[in-house]
């Protein structure tokens, strides 16, 4: 047996490739620690950790699906009945025949992206609506505020500037209204 090869077995399985074999270690670590952690003797926490790691697909390898089926036996001797353990979904083809992995390939290829790419518009056009919202709020605030931003500063400056004037336009009048009625003459 080769050095090389020697790094492509992981828990009893040959990988193809050294990234297989990467991910299947991965795999083993995430493994002895959900075992570090979970208390077989609870049989719904059990479940709960089992569903999860269907749900987010955490095994993928052969060494995650071993695990997995190990968590369904136990699972049945706990008395969980089998219609509340979910089957293991396998991501992969089995076959050799040309015609049906393409087929696959195919039926995959053409749900996912455009799943995947409807999701994606639906969630940008979401976000481009709340922006413009928020951008024709902004706008609209900055219009009618009484402090002076970038957008009013030059009314905001004039109309202080005016009232300035008419303040010092009523002191100097009253001013003068005081000197006549003194008979002080300017």
């Amino acid at each position: 047996m080769d050095k090389n090869e020697d790094g492509l077995i992981v828990g009893g399985y040959r990988f193809g490739t050294a990234a297989d074999a990467e991910t299947a270690r991965m795999e083993e670590k995430k493994i002895a620690n959900v075992e570090q952690h979970l208390d077989y003797h609870k049989p719904q926490n059990v479940l709960l950790v089992y569903n999860k790691a269907i749900d987010n697909r955490v095994f993928q390898t052969p060494v995650g699906m071993t695990y997995l089926q190990k968590m369904q036996g136990q699972l049945a001797k706990c008395g969980i009945p089998q219609e509340k353990i979910r089957p293991i979904p396998l991501y992969t083809a089995f076959t050799n025949k040309t015609e049906n992995n393409s087929s696959i390939r195919r039926s995959i290829a053409a749900r996912a992206p455009k799943a995947e790419f409807k999701g994606r518009f639906i969630a940008s056009v979401c976000i481009n609506i709340m922006l413009v919202l928020a951008l024709a709020v902004m706008i609209i605030l900055s219009y009618e505020s009484n402090v002076p931003n970038i957008v009013n500063y030059k009314t905001a400056i004039e109309n202080e500037y005016a009232e300035w004037e008419q303040q010092l336009q009523q002191r100097e009048d009253a001013v003068r209204e005081a000197e006549r009625s003194l008979g002080i003459s300017p």
